[in-house]
C-alpha cells in the first residue's frame, strides 16, 4: 500500500510544478489540439446535458467529471467500461475478466454480477437508459464507445432525473452526430500484441443545406491471447468486433432531428479462473492444489459473445420561452457466456493424484461440467421533457419517462454422460427464464435565484415499476422438471419518490453547493439458484433498495490554471442490495463446481467519503501540458441486518486517477505528444463475508506520438509496468487483470 501512496505524492509534486509554471489562462475541460504553445490560450469550457439541458461542467452543483472529443482522442479512445471509469476517483470496476458480466460501482453502490440484480449506476447511451437484463446489463457495449462525441460521469444519487439504479451515480456516453455543412472524416488502423489489429471508418457528409449522413465501421480481430487452455486449445481472450453504424441528423430553424441505426457483434474475453486452493481448505486436497494462471486446465469452451442492435430517434423544437426533446430508442441484446464449471479437466485431476495431492480415499470432482448461459434483452425506451429558458428568477423542467424491458434467459448446466455418483448421471438442465420490467416515471425541477449570487433548485421525480418472472427447469435426460425452487411464478409492484434539494452559491469563478437527494435501485428474483446440492438456498426475491445522500461541494479556480472540485458526502442505504454464493467450490466434497451467486438485502448501511479532482494546465519546455489529477477516501459499513458491522464490499478505501497530455511543436510541422493514464485502488474487501480483501494495485497507460497536418501516428503501452493483481479472488479459483501490451496507431483526419 505503501507504494502506492508514494506514487500518487510524486505525481502531485509534478503536477503542482507545472501549474506553478502555468500561463495566466482560464482553465478548460476540453483542450484542442496544440500545435504551438500559444494554443493554451484557447481553451473553452466543456458543455454538457447533465441535467436535460446545456450546461458549463463548472455550473453544476454535483461532483462530476467529463470527456470531450480532444480529451478522448488524446488517450486513444475509450475501448470498455473499465478504460472509461478508471479515469473517475471513487469508482470501482468489478471486473469478472468477462465484459458480459463485470459491473461498475461508484461511493460504494452495491454490485452484483453475474446475477439478475439491476445495477447501482445508471447507464446512459444520448440520454436513453441502456442498462437492464440478466446478463450484459450493467456495463456498455463495445459499440457504445465507437465515434464518441463526450461521456459525462454524475457522481451520488442522482434519481431525481435520472430515474432508477442511480444510486451510486451515472455514466452518459454521447455519440457523435452528422455536421450540416461539413464534409469531415476519420480513419484509424491499429496493430498490436496477440495478432491485434483494428480499423476504423467514419464519413461525415452534407445531403442539403440541412441535411448530414454520418456512416461509421469498426472491424477488429485478435487471434491469441494471454490465457490459454492446451486442452480446448483455444485462447480465453481472444477478440473480434464488427460495428456498422448510420446516422442520418436534420437542422432547420427551430427544428432538430437525428435517426441512428446500428448493429454490433462482439466476441469478447471469457471467464479466465484457475483453480487455486490453499492447504487446508478442501477435504480433497488436504494439502492444497494450485493451476497456472495462464495455462488454465479447461476441458470446456470458455467464450464470451455479445449481438446488439440498436435503434434511436432524438428530436427538439424551439419555442422559443421553452426547448421540447424527445428520445427514443430500441437495444436488442444477444449475450452468451459458456466456461467451465467445475474448472478442471481429466488431465488436471489425473495430474493431482498422481503428485499425490488427492487425500486417501476421496474421490475428486466430475471433470466434465460444463455451463451456458443465453440472454436476450429487448429494451424500450421513451422521454419526453420540456426546459423552459430561464425567465427572470425562475427555471424549470417537466418530463416523462417509459422503460420496458423484456428478457429471455436460457441457463445450461451440462454433466458427464457417465460418472462415479449419481449427481453426475444426468446430461444436465436447462433452465428458462422470462423476465418483463415496465416502469413509468414523470419528473421536473424547478430552479429559483434567491440573490444574484444564491440558487435553490428542487427535483422531484415519481415511478412506478412492474416486474413479473417466470421460470422453469428442465432434466435433459427425462425433460421432467429438474430441483426444487426453479419452477416459479411471481410479480413485484413497487412505486417510488426521489428528490434532489440543492443550493448552490456562486461567486466569480466559484461554486459552492449543499444537496440532500434520494435515489433507488430496483428489487428483483434470483434466478440461477446453481447446482442442489449447494450448502445455501439462494432467496427468490429481493427487496427495492434505497439510498438518501448528503454532499457539500466547491468547485472553480485557484489561480487561472488550476481548478479544484471538491465534494464530501453520506449515504443511508435502506435494504442495501449484496452479492454472496451458494456455497460450492472446486474441491468441495459436499458440491464440487464453481459457486453460483446470488443477490439478498444485507441491511442497512452508512457510507461515506470524499473525493477531489484537481486540473492543471502549463507551459513546459517549448510545449503545452494538461494534468488530471484525481483521489477518493471512502467508509461504509452495515449497520443494522444480518450483516451488522460489516464492511460495504466493492467499496475502496482509496481511489487515485491521473492524466497527463503533453504536446510539444517538433520541426517542419511535426508536434509530438505524451500521453499518461494512471488508476490505483487501496483497501477493502470483495464480498459481503469480509473476505477475501480487495487487491490493491497501481497501473500507468502511456501513449506517444507525433502529428502532422491531418495525421497522426503514436504508440501506446497498456499497463506498461506489467502489473499483475487478482481481479477476483476466493476458496478456490482465482481471476487476474491482463498483462503488459503494446501496439501502434495511424489516424488520418479530414
Amino acid at each position: 500500500m505503501g507504494r502506492n501512496y508514494l506514487g500518487c505524492a510524486s505525481v502531485a509534486a509534478i503536477a503542482f510544478a507545472l501549474s506553478a509554471s502555468a500561463g495566466g489562462t482560464a482553465w478548460a475541460a476540453d483542450a484542442p489540439a496544440a500545435s504551438a504553445p500559444g494554443a493554451a490560450t484557447e481553451l473553452t469550457e466543456l458543455v454538457v446535458t447533465a441535467r436535460k439541458r446545456e450546461e458549463r461542467l463548472r455550473d453544476i452543483p454535483t461532483a462530476a467529471t467529463a470527456f470531450g472529443t480532444e480529451q478522448l482522442r488524446n488517450i486513444g479512445g475509450i475501448a470498455n467500461t473499465q478504460s472509461l471509469l478508471s479515469n473517475v476517483p471513487g469508482v470501482n470496476f468489478a471486473n469478472t475478466s468477462n465484459p458480459v458480466t463485470s459491473e461498475v460501482s461508484m461511493r460504494g453502490s452495491g454490485t452484483s454480477r453475474a446475477t439478475a440484480a439491476e445495477s447501482g449506476v445508471g447507464l446512459y447511451r444520448n440520454g436513453a437508459y441502456a442498462g437492464g437484463g440478466y446478463q450484459g446489463g450493467r456495463t456498455f457495449s463495445k459499440a457504445d464507445f465507437f465515434d464518441v462525441q463526450g461521456i459525462e460521469v454524475l457522481r451520488g444519487v442522482q434519481g431525481a432525473l435520472n430515474g432508477r439504479n442511480a444510486v451510486g451515480g451515472s455514466v452518459n456516453v454521447v455519440t457523435a452526430r452528422p455536421v450540416q455543412g461539413q464534409e469531415s472524416g476519420f480513419f484509424t488502423g491499429d496493430i498490436a500484441t496477440k495478432e491485434h489489429r483494428e480499423g476504423q471508418l467514419v464519413v461525415n457528409q452534407p445531403l442539403t443545406d440541412n441535411l448530414a449522413l454520418r456512416v461509421g465501421v469498426d472491424v477488429m480481430r485478435q487471434d491469441k491471447g494471454f490465457y490459454y487452455s492446451p486442452y480446448t486449445k483455444e485462447y480465453f481472450d481472444a477478440q473480434k468486433t464488427d460495428t456498422y453504424r448510420v446516422q442520418l441528423g436534420y437542422r432547420n430553424g427551430p427544428i432538430t432531428a437525428n435517426i441512428l441505426a446500428e448493429h454490433g457483434a462482439d466476441t469478447l474475453p471469457g471467464l479466465m479462473y484457475s483453480v487455486n486452493i490453499p492447504p487446508g481448505v478442501s477435504a480433497i486436497y488436504p494439502k492444497g492444489i494450485y493451476d497456472d494462471k495462464y495455462n488454465i486446465s479447461w476441458n470446456s469452451p470458455s467464450t464470451a459473445k455479445m449481438r446488439t442492435n440498436y435503434y434511436e430517434f432524438v428530436g427538439g423544437y424551439d419555442l422559443d420561452f421553452a426547448t421540447v426533446t424527445l428520445t427514443s430508442s430500441l437495444r436488442e441484446r444477444h449475450s452468451q457466456n459458456a466456461y467451465d464449471r467445475d474448472a478442471t479437466s481429466p488431465q488436471f485431476e489425473a495430474a493431482a493424484a498422481a503428485a499425490g495431492l488427492v487425500a486417501k480415499g476421496a474421490v475428486q470432482g466430475d471433470p466434465n461440467l460444463g455451463g451456458l448461459t443465453l440472454d436476450f434483452s429487448r429494451i424500450l425506451f421513451n422521454d419526453i421533457h420540456i426546459a423552459g429558458n430561464k425567465t427572470g428568477k425562475w427555471s424549470w423542467l417537466a418530463g416523462a419517462e417509459l422503460y420496458d424491458l423484456n428478457d429471455k434467459a436460457q441457463i445450461i448446466l451440462s454433466k458427464s454422460s457417465t460418472g462415479t455418483t449419481a449427481a453426475t448421471l444426468s446430461p444436465g438442465t436447462d433452465q428458462v427464464v422470462r423476465i418483463d420490467f415496465t416502469s413509468w416515471a414523470a419528473y421536473g425541477s424547478v430552479g429559483y435565484d434567491l440573490t444574484d449570487a444564491l440558487n435553490l433548485t428542487g427535483e422531484l421525480r415519481s415511478t412506478n415499476d412492474d416486474k413479473s418472472i417466470v421460470s422453469a427447469r428442465l432434466d435433459y435426460g427425462t425433460g421432467l422438471p429438474s430441483g426444487t425452487g426453479y419452477a416459479f411464478s411471481s410479480g413485484k409492484t413497487s412505486d417510488n419518490l426521489s428528490y434532489n434539494v440543492t443550493l448552490a452559491y456562486k461567486v466569480g469563478n466559484w461554486l459552492t453547493y449543499g444537496k440532500v437527494g434520494s435515489a433507488y435501485r430496483a428489487g428483483g428474483f434470483n434466478l440461477a439458484l446453481g447446482d442442489p446440492r449447494a450448502p445455501k438456498t439462494p432467496p427468490a426475491a429481493y427487496d427495492d433498495e434505497v439510498s438518501t445522500s448528503f454532499e457539500v461541494g466547491a468547485k472553480g479556480n485557484i489561480t487561472r490554471s488550476l481548478f479544484v472540485n471538491a465534494a464530501a458526502y453520506r449515504v443511508n442505504v435502506s435494504d442495501l442490495l449484496v452479492q454472496t454464493d451458494n456455497g460450492c467450490f472446486v474441491g468441495s466434497s459436499v458440491c464440487p463446481v464453481q459457486a453460483t451467486p446470488y443477490v439478498y438485502n444485507s441491511g442497512n448501511a452508512e457510507l461515506s467519503g470524499v473525493e477531489v479532482e484537481v486540473t492543471m494546465r502549463a507551459r513546459l519546455a517549448g510545449g503545452v501540458a494538461l494534468v488530471t489529477l484525481g483521489a477518493s477516501h471512502q467508509t461504509g459499513k452495515v449497520v443494522s441486518g444480518p450483516d451488522k458491522g460489516k464492511e460495504t464490499p466493492q467499496r475502496p478505501d482509496y481511489t487515485g486517477t491521473l492524466n497527463l497530455n503533453y504536446r510539444r511543436p517538433l520541426v517542419d510541422g511535426l508536434t509530438g505528444f505524451v500521453n499518461v493514464k494512471g488508476n490505483l485502488r487501496s483497501g477493502g474487501v470483495q464480498e459481503i463475508a469480509q473476505t477475501p480483501r480487495l487487491h490493491d494495485f497501481q497501473t500507468y497507460d502511456l501513449r506517444l506520438g507525433v502529428t502532422k497536418d491531418k495525421w497522426e501516428a503514436a504508440f501506446y503501452m497498456n499497463n506498461f509496468a506489467n502489473e499483475s493483481y487478482i481481479v477476483f479472488d476466493s476458496a478456490s479459483v482465482r481471476r487476474w487483470n491482463f498483462p503488459q501490451s503494446y501496439g501502434a496507431q495511424l489516424s488520418y483526419r479530414w
